[in-house]
């Protein structure tokens, strides 16, 4: 499955100068898991103190995704939806 098939704008930027690339499912799982992770941790840092439960479960639900991306191959395109995250933060 391509970048463009699995319908996440955010995966461009990790697909190369070609603009595709496939993904096997497990991947693609673990790479749409984090993206969602990463809009509800963006979500919540505006009305959750960072001492919060949510909070902290949120940030180690993304650690482990994190790994789960590295683990299966995917880690530079997991840092780069990672990487977008801090920037929206200092903005």
């Amino acid at each position: 499955m391509s970048q463009t098939e699995s319908g996440n704008p955010n995966l461009g930027a990790a697909a190369g100068a070609s603009g595709l690339k496939s993904y096997t499912a497990l991947q693609l799982f673990f790479l749409m898991r984090l993206s969602y992770l990463v809009r509800r941790r963006k979500e919540e840092l505006a009305s959750l103190d960072p001492s919060h439960w949510k909070y902290k479960l949120l940030n180690k639900s993304l650690y482990s995704t994190y790994c789960d991306c590295v683990a299966e191959g995917v880690g530079e395109e997991a840092k780069v939806l990672l990487g977008q995250q801090q920037a929206g933060e200092k903005n």
